[in-house]
């Protein structure tokens, strides 16, 4: 089965870390900020001089922000099942520097196993049809009600950021995902 996983705040804890830096900059309050229930699009719309924040700290920040509690070990079960993981995210060139070579990195310094890394992807859901994908995992609604709109499985992976949805299939930790994946294609 060829699964495809997200990056940001899917194996890895990106929110998490970026929040308390933008609180940080714009002397905001952590639960302030949470009640607007953030996201990239309305921090790039609401926050004065956002662009030249991500430009001056996304690529540094995406080299060391810590990974999900689990992911290496459930995905290296995954290999060993004999899934092919793909991950598909949608870093671009205008938020990192060369985010092929910081992913990519990312991953190899991490342990992460993995088959293919396809970055700058605008459009996940033609993404996951040209790669022949079986199940999706990102923390993004939007992508995954595409992808699913697909006829693709999906697993929304849950973060104190994103919106529970009842036409979505939500998972919390990465145990949960293998434990799906096993009820779904055992």
């Amino acid at each position: 089965m060829n699964i495809g996983i997200d990056i940001d705040d899917t194996i890895t804890n990106t929110y998490e870390t970026l929040i308390p830096i933008i609180t940080m900059k714009y002397g905001m309050r952590f639960d302030k900020l949470l009640k607007q229930n953030p996201s990239y699009s309305m921090l790039h719309n609401v926050l004065p001089d956002f662009k030249s924040f991500v430009l001056d700290n996304y690529t540094t920040m995406a080299k060391m922000v810590p990974l999900k509690t689990g992911v290496v070990d459930v995905l290296n079960k995954l290999k060993e099942d004999g899934h092919k993981i793909i991950f598909i995210s949608a870093r671009n060139n205008i938020e990192y520097n060369n985010p092929y070579d910081i992913s990519l990195n990312y991953l190899k310094a991490n342990n992460i196993p993995f088959d293919k890394l396809i970055v700058n992807v605008k459009d996940k859901a033609k993404e996951c049809i040209l790669q022949d994908i079986d199940l999706f995992i990102d923390d993004n609604t939007k992508n995954c009600k595409a992808v699913k709109s697909k006829g693709i499985e999906t697993l929304q992976f849950g973060t104190i950021f994103t919106p529970r949805n009842k036409h979505l299939k939500r998972v919390n930790t990465w145990e949960e995902v293998y434990s799906q994946v096993q009820e779904m294609f055992a």
